[in-house]
């Protein structure tokens, strides 16, 4: 079984999602095969969205609590994916998060 540390770093989570690639035969999988996997599970990410605002109807009404649940487990497929990637091209995604959000601290938006 595959576990996280206590408190775990972003490393430690790209090195989980290495490993849970490496049990289920995954990290045969390309680059491209990866993001078009992760463009899938956005959608499905946008559409429990839309489900948690009610923003449409698909013949039942969803609990709220259900709805977010279900939000959050479409952000965690996004967020899998997103490191896979990231640990393909060997991108460190919390030097880069630190990296681009310091830069955006000093750019302004109009």
């Amino acid at each position: 079984m595959i576990e996280l540390p206590e408190k775990p770093t972003m490393q430690d989570y790209q090195r989980y999602i290495h490993e849970l690639e490496a049990m289920h035969g995954w990290l045969k999988l390309d680059l491209v095969h990866n993001c078009f996997l992760m463009g899938e599970e956005v959608g499905e990410l946008f559409k429990a969205v839309r489900k948690y605002n009610k923003l449409y109807d698909e013949g039942q009404s969803t609990p709220t609590e259900k709805a977010q649940a279900h939000v959050g487990e479409e952000l965690v497929d996004v967020l899998n994916y997103l490191m896979a990637i990231a640990n393909r091209v060997g991108v460190d995604l919390e030097q880069a998060f630190r990296e681009k959000n310091a830069r955006n601290q000093t750019r302004t938006w109009t």
